[in-house]
């Protein structure tokens, strides 16, 4: 069902253009918007918003919005405004930052406030004569007391194939009610043009947890 969502280990590129979430830490004045839409073939529809603005060079401000709508009309949502800053300096080979967040997340008509914190690890990376990325991205979501603690682990890979392809591949991974929730989702991106914007073309597949596969079509923006 779509309100038990999971995310996790995903497989991003790398380039200049810079991947939701990480340890990186916009500079100062800069920011990036990214927003998706998914459906299944069951009609299960869903949206997110991600944005982070470089407040500081040690500072990002973020935020991460999520609703979601099946097909027996049960909703649910969540929204998060966080905090990151860095725990290795600018120039470390393997970066680590971490964040924590308030918010509240809903269910049907039980809105409830949340906390979160997260870790993040990640480092540049280069196969052949291609450049990429990796990362891990952790968090902890604990809701008021009518909803359930959420735990995610996310991990991201990817290479460019030219400065205007790039690939990508996700596992989702949440556990959630006593239960894991995971999925594998390969995406395209496309950045025509000067480079400012990513078309991100995504399938989200099931691995265990249940549900159906989404399709997604995404947008990023720097500015």
């Amino acid at each position: 069902m779509m309100r038990h969502l999971a995310l996790a280990i995903g497989i991003l590129l790398a380039s200049a253009q810079t991947a939701p979430a990480g340890p990186w830490l916009r500079e100062k004045g800069k920011g990036f918007a990214a927003a998706s839409s998914s459906v299944t073939a069951e009609k299960d529809i869903s949206g997110s918003i991600y944005l982070e603005y470089g407040l500081r060079e040690t500072i990002t401000l973020g935020a991460d919005l999520f609703y979601g709508i099946d097909r027996t009309l049960q909703q649910s949502g969540s929204g998060i405004v966080f905090l990151r800053f860095p725990l290795s300096k600018p120039e470390a080979t393997h970066k680590w930052a971490w964040h924590i967040g308030l918010g509240a997340r809903s269910l049907n008509t039980v809105i409830t406030p949340a906390v979160e914190a997260g870790l993040s690890w990640g480092r540049g990376i280069k196969l052949g004569e291609r450049y990429g990325w990796a990362v891990i991205d952790s968090s902890l979501n604990i809701p008021g007391s009518d909803l359930e603690t959420r735990i995610k682990l996310d991990g991201t890979i990817g290479l460019g194939f030219t400065d205007h392809v790039k690939g990508m591949a996700q596992v989702f991974l949440t556990h959630q009610g006593g239960e894991v929730f995971a999925k594998f989702a390969p995406s395209l991106l496309v950045i025509p043009g000067k480079g400012g914007t990513t078309i991100q073309l995504s399938a989200e597949i099931p691995v265990s947890g249940g549900g159906d596969t989404q399709f997604k079509i995404g947008l990023w923006r720097e500015f």
